[in-house]
């Protein structure tokens, strides 16, 4: 017999290509599909036994092979393989399939068709992908447990993937929803996905890190946050640029405790201007104060004492505005007592609503906690919110002011520490505030106003701080603002309501004065003759020490003495107490300051003083101090 040497290399050809084939992690197949509808398999390499468990039996493979897909990926296994014979293009299948002995595996397969004969032949493999999607499956779970913001896009900008936490804050659920959406496919602003896309693009196109990108957000929950982004680009196996990897962390408390920094430096720099302006002009005023109120209380004629009062009322505007001034100075420091809020806010609010078209609701909580708090400091705050709210509602409205208390856990508040609050809102109907503005309105001397001087809110927000609380503003253009002020509550002693001016105050004996203004020695002088006091003035420290050991010497006391408590150039009334209360621990020494630049006006007892009062004050405002401790 002749030997077919060509038959003989074609047999060895196949021999060799079906041991090569088998040698391969996979089960290679030849399947084709009639125009009659009849599917079937040319080819199926004996891997199958070993990778799916099925073994290469060529009569009836396809329906034992689609029986193994679990119930939840068959129907998508035979409609990948039906558009694949329809429309003559790739055969692609990711899913689970369960061996005969139970095991689950992960497959996938891909195949590519071709026209033969009148039938549509495809030649392709299935590859067990288990390890690969456990893989996945565990490089997925350590990004979920990273916690920043994780996520990657392709050159498109279109987003492949990220962890859980991006995918909760963009509002998407789960981490496979996210996949195939760009920004604008979020719950982000426009102005905000022009941001992201644009800096995507930089990334991209120059083939460099981003590092620190502060982009700003609104994020899935209404919530506005700041970003610190870093994007890398990402390469495929021949260095080109396929994408982009990003995370991000959200620095918003720290950027708030910044902006509260800023504000603060800002504030104490204006301060040292302010504090010596309002000192001096509070000596001059004390002056015109002390004489135009001794002058109505000596006064018979009704008419003369009808003018003196509108002085008066000029008078306290101009001091209010001196306040206002002094909040950014040192002496800004409130002078605190435990109180309840209520009637005061509600009478405050009232006031301040006097002859204006709009109304107020009032709404809080029957047990309203507690608070240590400024009286005047805190009245200015409503007044100076409830000013704004009327200017913002020109045709007229309702303001609606409710108070209640909150216990606030760790971190639930950026600014505030874990603790009780009792927490004021004043909403109104006004006009709104520009988003870009918000940030703004606590600035001192930004205003919108043409007639405003840009003090109000920064008042406020330096009142709030001092009190150890918080003032927030959330704000719609057209719907109106709400100010949220947050003040700590207090488990202390309510102190007395008790008015203790009544009658004026009755004396007798030396009064001792010692101020470096000749004019508060003068009025206050003046004033505590009317009381019955024989006064005596000193312009320093030194010089009333030298009269009170004087005094001393010829056994004669002192009823009281006032000392101012900063001297320019000289012994103030800190240095002369520490000096006194050495030599008499019982006669009452009270303080008297322009500022409580020190905590002595906060507390004078724990500094040797019997009492406080802040310059410039009334007859009636001495008289209560006075009737109270002498």
């Amino acid at each position: 017999m002749i030997k077919d040497e060509k038959n003989q290399s074609k047999s060895d050809h196949e021999l060799l290509l079906s041991e090569m084939i088998n040698m391969v992690p996979c089960v290679a197949f030849q399947f084709y599909a009639r125009p009659n509808g009849q599917r079937g398999f040319y080819y199926i390499s004996p891997k199958s036994e070993q990778i799916i468990g099925l073994s290469p039996e060529l009569e009836g493979f396809l329906k034992r092979f689609g029986d193994l897909i679990i119930p939840e990926h068959r129907e998508g296994f035979l409609k990948s393989i039906e558009k694949s014979v329809k429309n003559v293009s790739e055969w692609k299948f990711e899913g689970i399939l369960q061996k005969p002995s139970g095991e689950k595996i992960w497959i996938s397969g891909n195949a590519t068709p071709s026209q033969r004969e009148g039938e549509l032949v495809c030649n392709g493999i299935i590859q067990d992908i288990t390890e690969r999607k456990r893989a996945a499956e565990f490089l997925q779970l350590v990004v979920n447990n990273i916690p920043d913001f994780v996520f990657w896009k392709n050159r498109q900008s279109v987003y492949m993937g990220c962890n859980n936490a991006f995918a909760k804050v963009a509002g998407v659920g789960t981490c496979e929803n996210i996949i195939g959406k760009t920004d604008y496919d979020l719950k982000w602003k426009k102005e905000e996905s022009d941001f992201f896309v644009a800096s995507d693009r930089n990334v991209m196109e120059t083939n460099q890190a981003k590092y620190h990108i502060i982009e700003p957000q609104l994020q899935a929950d209404g919530k506005e946050a700041w970003l610190e982004t870093c994007k890398v680009p990402l390469h495929n196996e021949q260095g080109e640029v396929i994408g982009i990897l990003g995370t991000y962390v959200d620095i918003t408390e720290r950027r708030n405790i910044e902006e509260d920094l800023r504000k603060s430096q800002k504030l104490e720099s204006l301060g040292v201007l302010a504090g010596g302006i309002a000192h001096d002009f509070n000596n001059l005023m004390g002056g015109v104060y002390g004489y135009v109120d001794l002058a109505k209380h000596l006064s018979s004629d009704e008419t003369i004492c009808g003018y003196l009062e509108e002085a008066m009322v000029t008078i306290m505007r101009a001091r209010g505005l001196t306040q206002q001034l002094l909040t950014f100075a040192k002496g800004g420091a409130p002078i605190q007592k435990v109180n309840r809020l209520f009637p005061f806010v509600q009478d405050t609010a009232q006031f301040a609503l006097s002859g204006s078209n709009v109304s107020c609701q009032f709404e809080f909580q029957e047990n309203l906690w507690a608070c240590n708090f400024d009286k005047g400091q805190i009245g200015q705050v409503i007044d100076n919110i409830f000013i704004n709210a009327i200017q913002a509602m020109p045709i007229g409205g309702t303001i609606v002011l409710t108070a209640f208390n909150v216990s606030l856990s760790e971190g639930e508040h950026p600014s505030l520490s874990k603790g009780d609050y009792v927490k004021i809102s004043v909403k109104d109907q006004g006009i709104g505030i520009q988003r870009d503005l918000i940030t703004k309105i606590f600035d001192p001397f930004f205003t919108t106003k043409l007639t405003g001087h840009g003090l109000g809110l920064a008042t406020c927000y330096s009142i709030v701080k001092r009190h150890n609380g918080c003032i927030d503003v959330e704000s719609e253009m057209g719907k109106g603002t709400t100010f949220h002020i947050y003040l700590p509550a207090s488990i202390d002693v309510v102190s007395s309501d008790t008015d203790l001016v009544g009658a004026l105050h009755k004396g007798s004996g030396t009064f001792l004065i010692m101020d470096d203004e000749i004019v508060i020695r003068e009025t206050v002088g003046k004033i505590l003759t009317s009381f019955g006091y024989n006064v005596i003035s000193k312009e320093n420290g030194n010089d009333a020490i030298a009269f009170y050991l004087e005094e001393t010497k010829e056994n004669r006391n002192l009823s009281a003495m006032i000392f101012d408590l900063t001297v320019p150039g000289n012994m103030g009334g800190l240095g002369a107490i520490e000096k006194i209360r050495k030599l008499n621990s019982q006669v009452p020494i009270f303080v008297a300051s322009g500022y409580g630049e020190d905590p002595v006006m906060k507390s004078p007892s724990d500094f040797g003083f019997t009492a406080s009062i802040c310059k410039p004050f009334r007859i009636s405002e001495l008289s209560e101090m006075l009737n109270k401790h002498l």
